[in-house]
């Protein structure tokens, strides 16, 4: 349970540069008056919703809650106590200020105030904005009656009340997680996707590759096979240029054989040039001359004639060898010019033999390096090798990926039943349906204690059906605004009673904002002081109305507001 122990405030609102404190727990019952305009709201209203959640009651911007006179030092202490530990809200604007103390000492502040707010709403206090309103103050003015609030403002309310919004949290917080399992799940099969892909990709590099080395291998056979035959081709060819070449064997040895007997018959055709050149030279001596130029002795005719028949005879059988040797010089000139025709022939065949037996060492070297790649590893073993651990680097990964997959599917899976179990037709709707026939039963229970009798019934959509003792059914806006405010101040009541119960939203302060002032009649008036008398035998009850004159007499305590010097005061 909440107990508000006091408030006090300065620069707040009309209030000026002092402190103003009120005490929650001087009276049960206190009767709060004053004129409009002369701060009763700003006291009672707006300075405890401004310290808990940093904003007023009332329908007012936050900057003009400082006082417009000395507009600065606005602050506003609240202390409450929750069972054993004491609390103290310090709220202000300019400065700005925000702390929150326990049993004296202050409270680890978070960066952001928003985070502190949280801690403030959601640990200590366990209820917002809408369900503190709902709970402790009833108004004409800026307060919105239950039955006027949204269908989720209402759940909201309930929810807050009953301590099950802790479900919606949960549901937020799976609903998030879901959403972060549904991305994961669907990163995961976007990456087993790709990873097909490149699986994919591997297994055709791996069939190119391969295809590409079939295709090799086979062109290297089909080339050495070929290579092969062409060897075998040179190699005939080369025995029938060898075969051809066999006549001319002993061409160059008769070449040298002819030249040498020709170098002879020249040598013996200039030798009997010469002596036949001596032979005529000596004829023509005999036949000029008749004496010896060398010795004077006279040459006789018949000395002469028998020289010159021996000369002529001579210069006739040299002659004769002559003619021989030519003729047979002419011969052996034939016989070489034949044998140099065949020397042509063999040289030309020994240039075949040659330019076949090269073509023969080509091929065989170049099939020989053509077998040499066939039996080595070939770059396309590496390549195929490479794609093939980069596919099982791939499968692995994939494997893992489609394991993390179910995983996140399974994980989804579960999420997926709390999700359906949190949601609003889940967990919460059965509690609202176990507790919707208490509260029911509360308010009208109220509605009767008002003399107020119809039958008041919420269900499961928090939609209401009201029916007179005629059964005839109504909706809240039927009725009049004195009715209103009955069927209001039962449902607060009623949930007040319901946060008793559940122990958490439960407070000791009730203010009730010029309820009496315009819809209740003297009826509605006597009916719910019966109401809130019993109320104040556990509750702190401030009723701020216009009418301290009619009501004076029915409250032990009463504060009053006024202005002096347009700063509000409180007597």
């Amino acid at each position: 349970m909440i107990t508000f122990k006091t408030v006090k405030f300065k620069n707040f609102g009309s209030f000026g540069n002092y402190f103003t404190e009120i005490d929650f727990c001087s009276d049960n019952m206190t009767l709060v008056s004053g004129s409009n305009g002369h701060g009763k709201s700003y006291a009672l209203l707006d300075s405890i919703t401004f310290a808990l959640f940093g904003k007023p009651f009332r329908k007012i911007n936050i900057p003009q809650l400082i006082n417009t006179m000395n507009n600065k030092d606005c602050v506003v202490h609240l202390k409450f106590e929750i069972y054993e530990d004491e609390y103290e809200i310090v709220r202000g604007l300019k400065p700005k200020k925000f702390e929150i103390r326990k049993n004296g000492e202050l409270m680890e502040q978070s960066a952001k105030a928003k985070d502190y707010q949280k801690l403030l709403e959601e640990q200590i206090l366990k209820m917002n904005y809408k369900s503190f309103t709902q709970i402790v103050t009833l108004g004409s003015s800026s307060f919105v009656p239950f039955m006027q609030l949204s269908a989720a403002d209402r759940r909201e309310v309930i929810e807050d009340i009953l301590d099950i919004n802790i479900f919606s949290c949960m549901n937020q917080i799976i609903k998030a997680k879901l959403s972060m399992i549904k991305n994961v799940i669907r990163e995961l099969e976007n990456s087993i996707e790709i990873l097909n892909e490149k699986i994919n990709v591997q297994e055709q590099t791996i069939r190119s590759f391969s295809e590409k080395k079939k295709e090799t291998e086979s062109n290297l056979t089909n080339k050495i096979d070929q290579l092969k035959n062409e060897i075998q081709q040179f190699t005939d060819q080369l025995e029938i240029l060898t075969d051809s070449l066999s006549p001319y064997t002993d061409v160059e040895v008769n070449q040298g054989k002819i030249k040498s007997k020709m170098n002879k018959f020249e040598s013996s055709i200039v030798s009997l040039i010469k002596d036949k050149k001596k032979h005529i030279s000596s004829v023509s001596f005999y036949a000029d001359n008749s004496t010896c130029p060398t010795c004077s002795q006279k040459i006789t005719n018949e000395l002469k004639t028998d020289k010159l028949a021996t000369l002529n005879e001579s210069v006739l059988e040299i002659e004769s060898s002559i003619s021989t040797f030519k003729e047979d010089y002419s011969e052996l000139k034939s016989s070489l010019e034949e044998l140099n025709q065949e020397f042509l022939v063999s040289k030309n065949i020994e240039a075949n033999i040659r330019e076949k037996n090269n073509e023969i060492n080509a091929a065989n070297k170049y099939m020989n390096s053509l077998i040499e790649s066939t039996s080595e590893e070939s770059g396309f073993e590496d390549s195929i090798t490479e794609c093939e651990n980069k596919k099982h680097e791939y499968v692995e990964e994939k494997t893992l990926s489609l394991e993390r997959t179910e995983k996140q599917k399974n994980l989804k899976s579960n999420l997926d039943v709390l999700f359906m179990l949190l949601k609003d037709s889940g967990i919460k709707a059965k509690i609202i349906k176990n507790y919707l026939p208490v509260i029911n039963d509360i308010i009208n229970t109220y509605l009767n204690r008002m003399n107020f009798f119809v039958s008041f019934t919420l269900d499961e959509e928090f939609n209401e059906e009201i029916k007179s003792r005629h059964r005839d059914t109504f909706s809240y806006m039927n009725f009049s605004e004195g009715e209103k405010s009955r069927i209001d101040l039962a449902i607060l009541l009623a949930w007040r009673k319901i946060a008793k119960i559940k122990n958490s939203a439960h407070c000791n302060l009730l203010i009730l904002d010029e309820i009496f002032d315009s819809s209740l009649d003297s009826v509605g008036v006597d009916d719910l002081m019966k109401v809130l008398r019993d109320l104040s035998e556990e509750s702190n009850i401030f009723v701020i109305t216009h009418k301290s004159d009619q009501l004076a007499d029915r409250f032990n305590n009463s504060m009053t507001f006024f202005k002096n010097n347009n700063f509000s005061r409180m007597k």
